[in-house]
C-alpha cells in the first residue's frame, strides 16, 4: 500500500491546521493521517487508491453507508428548488414538528 499522496497532503495541511488534522484522534495515525477521496456503501477510498472497509461507519452516523442513493436523490431534489430563501419555508415547520415528537 502506498500513502505518498496522504503524506504530501498532511505536510500541506500542517501549515494551516493545528497538527495538520481536523480532529486530534487522527494525530497518531501511522504512517500518516489518511486523506480520503470518496466513500461508497461500506467502503472508503483514500487519495492513494487504497480501499478500506469502514467498520466505524463515520464514527456511527453513517448507518446507511456512504453516498446512499436515496439521500443523494433527496438532497438533489431539494436543492433544485432553491438553497437559501432568507424567508420562511414549510419544510422548516415539518422538521421542527418531527423533532418535537
Amino acid at each position: 500500500m502506498s500513502f505518498e499522496k496522504s503524506r504530501q497532503l498532511h505536510e500541506r495541511s500542517a501549515r494551516s491546521l493545528a497538527g495538520g488534522v481536523s480532529s486530534n484522534i487522527r494525530l497518531g495515525e501511522k504512517p500518516t493521517p489518511l486523506f480520503f477521496e470518496r466513500g461508497e456503501g461500506s467502503h472508503l477510498l483514500d487519495v492513494d487508491g487504497n480501499d478500506y472497509v469502514d467498520y466505524m461507519l463515520g464514527q456511527g452516523p453513517d448507518i446507511f453507508g456512504h453516498s446512499p442513493r436515496f439521500a443523494i436523490d433527496a438532497v438533489t431534489q431539494a436543492m433544485q428548488k432553491g438553497i437559501t430563501y432568507a424567508g420562511q419555508h414549510e419544510t422548516e415547520i415539518r422538521v421542527s414538528e418531527m423533532i418535537q415528537t
